[in-house]
């Protein structure tokens, strides 16, 4: 009997541990990044252990990289938005979500300060139009300024007459036309395969983004600060719902604090990394003040006719950043 009684105690048992672990809540995370190095996707990761560790195991988040399924980076909205998987980073969004693109509008911001200020005036349109696509916004983080690479020696503006250049935005786009140059959008998972066989020459990121990955490829750095690169890190609205109030607290927590971390993180080793391309053998130039100043005067008329062609919303956010960084 009391064989029985053992057996039939550890049976129920096994089923309530069966229970338990199927209660808990599990979520797909899709980013655009191909590799778990950089710090946007240790953000992400931190992300990730955070929400696992605060809500005991009732949340898992499984981390996807960019192209280890078949969602391409500019689609990463919709499927958030379609469910087909609950959680992504937003980085390709600007055909989405066209207001997250004045943050990289060219020589609009040109500092930290100023793209802190622009970050929190555009947070509540964020949070606005992707509410609705069904999405809810959990936090934005940019990387430090996109300067331009080459494959051959890039030192001034000039340089860039010609030249095909990887771009991440039509904002990046316009300032390489600019200039004369050809632009080429290209997600991230192809940029590598792209600059080895030659069909880009050069591209726009920084040391602590894409440098990281793609700087083997590449012979020179010009350290002009053409703009900024936000994304935005997003949840299912009908997913983030069914969560308990105290869960959603803990994500929304979470992703602020992996944002800060990632903007941090990447500014400190923007410096450091720069260096230790120069010391391997990188051409590196810092950004000249006069040709600044020529960039922030072409691309001046631009800001108003973007905003002019992407509505009235679109104008009164561009109002209040100018407004706020005196530009």
């Amino acid at each position: 009997m009391t064989r029985m009684l053992l057996r039939a105690i550890g049976a129920c048992w096994l089923l309530m541990t069966v229970h338990a672990a199927s209660a808990a809540t599990t979520w797909e995370c899709y980013v655009y990044n191909p590799v778990a190095t950089v710090a946007a996707v240790k953000g992400i990761i931190r992300l990730i252990d955070s929400v696992k560790r605060q809500t005991n195991g009732e949340l898992l988040i499984n981390l996807h990289l960019g192209g280890s399924l078949p969602i391409s980076a500019t689609n990463i909205t919709a499927a958030v938005a379609d469910n087909v998987v609950q959680m992504g980073d937003d980085g390709f969004a600007t055909g989405n979500v066209p207001i997250s693109a004045i943050l990289r509008l060219p020589m609009l911001l040109q500092s930290d300060a100023d793209l802190a200020k622009a970050m929190a005036i555009l947070r509540p349109y964020l949070d606005q139009d992707y509410g609705k696509k069904g999405i809810v916004v959990l936090s934005q983080y940019s990387y430090p300024f996109q300067v331009l690479w080459g494959r051959k020696k890039i030192a001034s503006l000039a340089d860039i007459k010609g030249l095909k250049l990887r771009v991440t935005s039509v904002e990046q786009g316009e300032f390489i036309r600019r200039f004369g140059g050809v632009p080429l959008t290209i997600g991230t998972p192809e940029v590598a395969a792209s600059l080895d066989r030659g069909l880009v020459e050069g591209v726009l990121t920084a040391s602590s983004g894409g440098g990281v990955t793609w700087h083997d490829l590449l012979k020179s750095r010009y350290g002009f600060p053409t703009s900024f690169v936000n994304s935005t890190v997003i949840v299912n609205q009908d997913a983030f719902d069914k969560l308990p109030p105290a869960s959603q607290k803990i994500v929304k927590d979470a992703a602020t604090e992996a944002a800060t971390w990632a903007i941090g993180e990447m500014n400190r080793q923007e410096d450091d990394l720069t260096a230790q391309y120069a010391h391997d053998g990188m051409i590196t130039t810092p950004a000249s003040a006069d040709d600044v100043k020529l960039a922030t005067e072409k691309l001046r008329p631009y800001w108003d006719e973007w905003a002019k062609a992407h509505g009235p919303e679109a104008s009164e956010v561009l109002g209040k950043i100018r407004a706020a960084v005196g530009r």
